[in-house]
């Protein structure tokens, strides 16, 4: 930028004061937020300047240009030194907003967030009472029928924090950044994310840590973000052996598709029953692409893969799914599946959105190899299909994150409040099925079961919502009763659960 005065005359001349905006660089003559004093120059009137119609020379013509070209130099080397002056990285900003609390340094290189969630829930069930075993070891799910006593219990109402997370997460030297989030839960703190990765690469970003595991749609989705308030049924057997773990992930993304894949050992709580035992260890990748994408409207494809070798000391394997997260019966649940030399999983998922009509679907499958006498592979699978109508008005399509390749959570057009904001409101329904009946040893059949679920949601601003489920059990068959450790008595149709939750994130 440069500045160029007129001819300066004798008269009508007085002192001025320049300023300049640090970021749109406007020359101001009066001080204001942001504006940095250039310092002080002469102002001549226009009138004094102008040519005459017979230019004149005067005995002071020379000496007024030489005063206009040292204030023309004087404020551009002012200008050029403010416009690449490097910022202070130790000067940092603080905001507090929608997306937390968060420190920023000037120049931009350093970042750092507190962010958290918490999840209040209320669950109440009723149907048919259970018959399990007095002397029956949760651990493994062993019960000898013969010499224990039975008992009749009904399914557990009450009220639980489901999830208490305090999150630290940031940015250092522009590249780098990182995440650390524990997690109180079932009255225990574990840790969640905690994790480095540089984005520095125009061809892909690397992780390095305990985080996700890439595959299928429901699991990489947060649970803020989650339409319903639990995943759905088949997510019994990828929440076991295709979660978080420490490990090494690789990143690349355009607009519309992604690609990532990982190598992974164990949890962060170590698994292996002793120092001596090698950690199980697995890898997984997941592939999306979005077709059809564009303001209000959305159509996602995905597939994923993994492959698990459990622990040296213990390669069993136990997938078993719960009415809600309060109850702590499992009536599915395949006991201690042994002899087991690997695992491999396959996904499929499609999403989609057309204005405030959303619909979320997947297909999952789990493969067990084994060893051993009196052994057989197993195939587990699974699938559900969710639609969701938002009532207000907002899509699904415009929450979609192509770089995660999920969808996010609602933000309302207008946030609730008494002068007549309603926030946002969501119809949804689910059906959903898992079988853990296909194995060959007819002793280790952990049941199958289909249900539905019915619901509303109230997003009353980005950070709080209150969610309503409504789950009414369709068929349910418990498997062999040597590995379920229960036996339902009546109509398995009865069974009913309604959950509730005030869910704050930020």
């Amino acid at each position: 930028m440069s500045v160029a005065f007129t001819g300066v005359g004798a008269n009508n001349a007085y002192a001025l004061d320049l300023y300049m905006d640090s970021k749109t660089k406007q020359i101001y003559a009066e001080p204001g937020p942001g504006r940095v004093r250039l310092g002080n120059f002469e102002r001549v009137d226009e009138e004094a300047t102008e040519e005459p119609k017979t230019p004149k020379k005067t005995a002071n013509s020379k000496g007024d240009g030489d005063q206009i070209r040292a204030v023309e130099a004087r404020l551009n080397k002012k200008i050029d030194a403010l416009a690449n002056k490097p910022k202070a990285p130790d000067d940092a900003k603080v905001t507090l907003g929608a997306k937390g609390l968060q420190f920023q340094s000037n120049d931009g290189n350093f970042k750092f967030a507190i962010n958290g969630r918490l999840h209040a829930d209320a669950a109440i069930q009723s149907g048919d009472k259970f018959v399990t075993y007095n002397d029956n070891d949760p651990s493994n799910g062993s019960f000898d029928p013969a010499d224990e006593e039975a008992t009749k219990r009904d399914l557990d109402s009450g009220t639980e924090l489901r999830r208490v997370r305090i999150e630290v997460a940031g940015q250092f030297f522009n590249d780098w950044k990182f995440k650390l989030q524990p997690d109180y839960a079932d009255e225990q703190v574990r840790l969640k994310d905690a994790f480095v990765k540089y984005t520095g690469f125009d061809w892909g970003e690397w992780t390095i840590g305990q985080s996700k595991q890439p595959y299928s749609f429901q699991q990489m989705m947060s649970s803020n973000d989650m339409p319903f308030m639990e995943r759905s049924l088949e997510y019994a057997f990828t929440d076991v052996s295709v979660n978080r773990a420490i490990g090494l992930r690789y990143d690349h993304y355009g607009r519309t598709w992604t690609a990532a894949a990982g190598i992974y050992g164990d949890t962060a709580t170590r698994q292996a029953d002793s120092a001596a035992d090698d950690e199980g260890w697995g890898a997984s990748g997941r592939a999306t692409w979005a077709p059809w994408f564009k303001p209000g409207e959305l159509f996602h494809v995905g597939a994923s893969a993994a492959y698990r070798v459990p622990q040296q000391g213990d390669k069993t394997v136990r997938y078993r799914n719960r009415p809600t997260h309060i109850d702590h019966f499992y009536p599915i649940d395949t006991g201690n599946i042994g002899n087991i030399d690997d695992e491999v999983f396959f996904n499929a998922e499609a999403t989609g959105a057309y204005g405030p009509v959303s619909f979320e679907s997947e297909y999952n499958v789990a493969y067990l190899q084994r060893n051993g006498d009196g052994t057989e592979d197993a195939k587990f699978d699974g699938w559900h299909f969710d639609v969701m109508y938002s009532l207000t008005g907002e899509s699904r399509a415009a929450a979609y994150d192509p770089k995660d390749a999920v969808i996010k959570r609602l933000t309302p057009n207008r946030n609730f409040d008494l002068a007549g904001g309603w926030g946002a409101w969501e119809l949804k329904g689910r059906i959903s099925q898992v079988n853990m009946n296909k194995i060959g040893t007819p002793g280790e059949r952990g049941g199958r079961e289909t249900a539905a679920t019915l619901g509303v949601n109230w997003y009353l601003n980005p950070w709080f919502r209150l969610m309503l489920d409504y789950t009414h059990v369709i068929d349910i068959d418990l498997g062999t009763a040597g590995t379920s450790r229960a036996l339902l008595e009546g109509d398995p149709s009865d069974l009913d659960t309604v959950q509730m939750r005030g869910s704050l994130a930020f």
